[in-house]
């Protein structure tokens, strides 16, 4: 329930190395690379380490960009043979750990089988085009309304041309509008589907061709070229075309068959390939971060603390030359990673919708998973409708893990406070009395409102405390005093806020203390906002209006309102949280008053079931939003900032 503490690594190893080493990284995948160098301190440490890792003879640095765009063409090659081959391409760590072919082999594995299928795999593909293209003709030819339109009278028309071509819709509104400019005749004798784009026949005197194609180019207009050699009407030509796509069939699958029977090994051969040049181009990424002296190299990388052991023991174990040196960190950003128990995991999907929070930041995810389970479970309390979300989410686990599990976790918490508020799919204890609760008569009955009401703002309370002090902390791990103690979401902050629930109390009459006690706790706390910056500066010995006091008090003056407002504006959201849960109850009520105006006792149960389908597709629905609202909002933007980096493992 953290954040994985890492560790800043440099591997120097020698240049005609580099290559296996940083194969190894990417094996051993738990490794991330360290865009920040600190290039003048490797310079200092390459030059340390330049003698003592010897070369054995002089080995040119290579051409990194050179070798990945012809990697990168090559793959994209090895792609193009499987489509038309139809052979699945698998990344395979086997394939890898096994070192099965290296990169120069690849390349001539797949010259090779340029050289020898070329001719066969130009033919499959030019068929295919072809077929393509019959497939077009005889989709138009089917498109046409009168299939017996005889085409070769209306060629042979003296002093008329014609043309077939396709409109779309947009283009057809705009033919109606200028229809009387055009000299001719305009038929619409098809639709062509599934685009549902208008297929017409245009025929204008010969002599007005000039302006009717300039007519036309305006309309966007798509000529249809039909071959000369396909004469007679519709059907006839596409019983014409037919024919040719069975003989262009035939001789693809016969084809297909002849390359297929070459390489019997294909499908191996091009995943062989495949992994071997997958590997390059990611070997050659991670290359070109490195820093290089004249016989050696340094890569910095990031690693968990839990790893550092293993991983060097890997590396030097292949490479006995290899040094591996634990840096500082010096202020740079090292990646994150959370680490929580299987609780609260899921939850995670939900933070990082915001953010991830930064190396330094406290992991919002067990504080969020508990708050946000409260809040589902006081606005959605239903035992029979959580078991169907805890029996959906255990479904949809098995296709996408933790989206299933967080639905799972959210079910069980409905089905808990379904037990407390004595709900089974909507009917409550003076319906079924076996039922337990702790709320007799309902949520709706009139004692309980306020209860349910107040509820809510308990847990708001409750979950801005937190908030607090989640922020405090974060803000003095990083050394910000300023907003750690005097901001309006650090100590003083947290008082103000205190203070003011204190003062709402005392106004209702619930504590019985005077008034004037909180109110004067209340301004002193805001006034110690207001002054956040010259206090800050006190502590630590700096001039206290850097840039004038009157400027400054009249920017915070203004913060000191929005302070003010902030804080009943976000304490009164809470109040959703019981608003939700009495309006859980109150729209099943609604179906059940439906339910009891018919005797029949099946449109009874048909009434009450789909108020329960209602209830769960809609305002589950709604309350999942209320409660990712009511974290991003009210709570995060107090303590979370969400700026932290990905922790990108080299792996394939």
């Amino acid at each position: 329930m953290a954040i994985e503490k890492m560790a800043s690594l440099k591997v120097i190893g020698k240049l005609h190395e580099i290559e296996p080493i940083i194969k190894e990284l990417i094996l051993y995948e738990n490794v991330s690379i360290n865009a920040e160098s600190d290039h003048y301190g490797n310079s200092y440490l390459i030059h340390e380490y330049e003698a003592e890792i010897e070369e054995s003879s002089e080995y040119n640095i290579q051409d990194y960009f050179g070798i990945e765009s012809e990697c990168k063409d090559a793959i994209l090659l090895v792609e193009d043979i499987s489509k038309e081959l139809g052979i699945k391409l698998n990344l395979e760590k086997d394939l890898i750990e096994k070192n099965d072919i290296s990169y120069e082999q690849a390349i001539e594995m797949l010259n090779n089988y340029k050289s020898t299928n070329k001719k066969i795999t130009d033919e499959i593909k030019n068929k295919k085009e072809e077929k393509e293209k019959l497939l077009y003709y005889k989709k138009v030819m089917d498109s046409i309304f009168d299939n017996s339109i005889e085409l070769k009278k209306i060629a042979d028309l003296n002093f008329f041309d014609y043309e077939i071509g396709i409109l779309s819709n947009e283009s057809r509104v705009k033919l109606k509008n200028n229809y009387e400019s055009f000299i001719g005749i305009i038929n619409r004798i098809g639709v062509v589907k599934p685009t549902a784009e208008n297929l017409y026949l245009i025929i204008y005197l010969s002599q007005f061709k000039e302006q009717t194609t300039n007519f036309l180019k305006s309309l966007n207009w798509r000529r249809f070229n039909l071959p000369e050699k396909y004469t007679g009407t519709p059907a006839q030509i596409s019983e014409q075309i037919t024919e040719e796509i069975d003989v262009l069939s035939k001789g693809i699958k016969e084809l297909s068959y002849l390359s297929e029977t070459k390489n019997k090994n294909v499908n191996s051969s091009m995943n062989r390939i495949y992994n071997a040049l997958k590997l390059e181009e990611r070997t050659i990424e991670i290359a070109k971060e490195a820093d290089f002296g004249d016989n050696i190299f340094l890569l910095n990388v990031w690693i968990r603390n839990s790893d550092i052991n293993n991983f060097r023991e890997s590396i030097t174990k292949a490479y006995d030359k290899v040094k591996i040196i634990e840096a500082e960190k010096n202020g740079s950003s090292p990646p994150t990673v959370l680490k929580n128990n299987w609780f609260f995991r899921p939850f995670e999907l939900i933070v990082k919708l915001y953010g991830l929070p930064s190396y330094r930041e406290l992991d919002p995810t067990p504080f969020m998973a508990l708050t946000y389970c409260l809040a589902f479970g006081i606005m959605f309390g239903d035992i029979g409708q959580g078991f169907i979300y805890f029996m959906a989410g255990y479904l949809l686990s098995k296709k996408m893990d933790l989206a299933g599990q967080l639905l799972m976790r959210l079910g069980a918490t409905s089905m808990v406070f379904g037990l407390v508020y004595g709900s089974l799919f909507g009917l409550e204890k003076h319906q079924l009395p076996w039922l337990p609760s702790l709320f007799e008569g309902g949520p709706l009955s009139a004692e309980n409102i306020p209860k349910i009401l107040a509820v809510g703002i308990a847990y708001g309370i409750i979950a801005l405390s937190g908030s607090f002090i989640y922020n405090i902390i974060n803000s003095l791990k990083i050394g910000d005093k300023e907003e750690g103690l005097f901001g309006k979401n650090g100590v003083f902050g947290y008082l103000f806020f205190l203070s003011f629930i204190f003062t709402t109390l005392s106004l209702v009459g619930l504590v019985k203390i005077p008034l004037y006690v909180p109110l004067l706790l209340l301004v002193a706390f805001l006034a110690v906002i207001v002054l956040k910056e010259p206090l800050a500066n006190a502590l630590d010995k700096k001039e206290l209006f850097p840039h004038g006091a009157g400027a400054y008090f009249t920017e915070n003056i203004f913060e000191s309102i929005e302070t003010m407002l902030s804080t009943l504006s976000n304490t009164v959201s809470f109040v959703r949280v019981g608003a939700f849960a009495l309006n859980h109850a109150g729209l099943f009520l609604a179906f059940m008053i439906i339910s009891e105006l018919v005797d029949n006792i099946v449109l009874k149960i048909l009434i009450l079931a789909l108020g329960n389908i209602l209830i769960l597709v809609l305002e589950g629905l709604i309350v999942f939003i209320q409660g990712l609202r009511l974290q991003f909002y009210e709570m995060f933007n107090k303590y979370f900032v969400g700026e932290g980096i990905e922790f990108k493992s080299v792996k394939l």
